[in-house]
C-alpha cells in the first residue's frame, strides 16, 4: 500500500464537499475509510492529526486543500475540524 493509500477515500470525501469548514467525528472517519484509526489518533491527537506531510494520513486532506484545526473531546466521542486553505 503506497503511502497515504489508507486515507484515500477521506481525500475523496474532503474533495467533494464544498463547505470551507467540515467536522467529522472520529467515527464517521472511520465510516468513510472502512477501517479503524489507530490508538494514536485517539491518545496523540495533537501530533497525529498535525498538517505533517511527512505523515500518511495528512496527506489525505494536506492534497484535497484542508489543514486541521482542531480536535474536540465530546463524551460520546472525538471531532476534528478541516478548514480550506
Amino acid at each position: 500500500m503506497a503511502k497515504g493509500d489508507k486515507y484515500m477515500e477521506l481525500k475523496r470525501y474532503l474533495l467533494s464537499v464544498m463547505d470551507p469548514i467540515v467536522t467529522l467525528s472520529f467515527n464517521e472517519i472511520e465510516r468513510i475509510i472502512g477501517d479503524t484509526l489507530p490508538k494514536s489518533a485517539y491518545v496523540h491527537a495533537e501530533v497525529w492529526w498535525a498538517n505533517d506531510y511527512t505523515h500518511s494520513q495528512a496527506i489525505a486532506w494536506i492534497d484535497a486543500g484542508y489543514e486541521t484545526d482542531y480536535v474536540t473531546d465530546t463524551s460520546k466521542d472525538k471531532k476534528i475540524t478541516f478548514v480550506r486553505r
